[in-house]
């Protein structure tokens, strides 16, 4: 009896072995329909000079301004607290001076909204329906028996059913409409096997006509999503020499909690576009969390190796989070764009983790952020060099 139980739990712990994985010289492909950063390669669809330079050609052709507004809104994650996000950015747009982005950006819980947000008028409305409407159920439950050979302790099958109701073939067409008028939505993950961020040009996939377009762009959402360990990775194929492999895509903002492209790029001499016009870039930067959540820290209530496991997680997601932050307002201090930034205030009293969606406090969290849009975002405009030596 015991050697049964024992060939039983042998045979559960190796049960979950994953799809072929790419052999070292094919590491760095990248999958169809994310964006090859490096600008130096040919022309493509996908590449960073393709993607981010049609966009920036037609919004100059299709100006009449010496100065072109160009505007770009970065969404980050924090799960459950993208109910503040989604309430400001309401708020915001209810209060009537919100522009239109001519690029989203979304990460995690971020990738969700940004598709509606995208697309904005009634859209937004939708996504804040979604944000304050779910709750744990509607997004994951707990299965055990995955530890037992499993990638992950929950079951997502919740999440990939709300996708599939919210990301509909009329929202598919929809973003492929506006990436034809020159507009760009980006979505990042996180490549587990080679640890680098891959974005993806959603409104690209769109409007590729292919007939797995719908359901690749779901994939993406749901794997931008997957917080490692909690949920799933997302497997997707690669073809070398002729053979098929896949990659592990996991949740971005194990990577970058906030992310821009392109944004040091010398564009006029990349496009070699003669013209008199100027860009006006203004950086928005909606984020789901606090910034500096280390000056808040309390000492632990016992040294419990969960208790210690917690705090460095949370220390870790906390300095990643600043970082990516950072990141992005010295790319717009080198290039002279307008940096604007907004996230969770202070002193908003957070009584549940990402990971928890309870109805009541995200509802809680988008009223309060939708007030706040509604009578006026306060923007930070500039984060201090002496504060960024004081917290590192």
């Amino acid at each position: 009896m015991l050697q049964r139980v024992l060939l039983v739990f042998l045979l559960l712990l190796t049960a979950c072995s994953r799809e072929p994985a790419p052999p070292k010289e094919a590491m760095k492909l990248l999958p169809w329909g994310s964006v090859d950063l490096n600008v130096t390669k040919e022309d493509s669809t996908f590449d960073l000079k393709n993607s981010m330079g049609s966009s920036l050609i037609y919004k100059l052709e299709h100006s009449k301004d010496k100065m072109v507004d160009y505007n770009i809104l970065a969404i980050s994650g924090g799960g459950s607290h993208g109910a503040y996000g989604v309430g400001l950015i309401d708020g915001w747009y209810h209060k009537g001076d919100m522009p239109k982005f001519d690029v989203v950006t979304g990460i995690s819980t971020g990738s969700i909204i940004s598709t509606f947000v995208f697309l904005g008028d009634d859209q937004i409305d939708h996504i804040s329906k979604l944000y304050t409407d779910i709750d744990t159920s509607d997004i994951y439950h707990y299965n055990f028996f995955k530890l037992f050979g499993g990638s992950s302790v929950t079951s997502t099958r919740p999440l990939k059913r709300m996708l599939k109701e919210y990301i509909t073939p009329e929202i598919l067409a929809a973003v492929a409409k506006e990436y034809k008028k020159g507009r760009r939505l980006y979505i990042g993950t996180l490549n587990i096997d080679t640890g680098h961020l891959v974005v993806w040009d959603m409104g690209a996939i769109a409007a590729s006509g292919r007939f797995d377009s719908l359901e690749l762009y779901r994939d993406i959402v749901y794997a931008s999503c997957a917080m490692p360990g909690v949920f799933d990775p997302e497997y997707f194929e690669i073809v070398y020499k002729d053979q098929k492999y896949y990659q592990l895509h996991v949740d971005g903002s194990m990577y970058a909690h906030v992310f821009m492209i392109g944004l040091l790029e010398n564009w006029n001499d990349l496009l070699a576009y003669k013209t008199d016009k100027h860009f006006d870039v203004n950086l928005y930067v909606v984020a789901n969390r606090k910034y500096r959540y280390k000056r808040q820290l309390k000492p632990l209530k016992d040294d419990t190796a969960v208790s210690i496991l917690i705090a460095v997680a949370t220390n870790a997601v906390d300095l990643l989070f600043d970082r990516s932050l950072f990141r992005l307002y010295t790319a717009c201090r080198l290039k002279g764009y307008d940096f604007n930034y907004v996230g969770i205030a202070d002193d908003e009293n957070l009584t549940t983790l990402a990971h928890e969606f309870e109805q009541a406090e995200m509802k809680r969290l988008f009223d309060d952020a939708y007030k706040k849009g509604l009578e006026g975002i306060s923007w930070q405009r500039e984060i201090n060099d002496d504060e960024v030596v004081r917290h590192y």
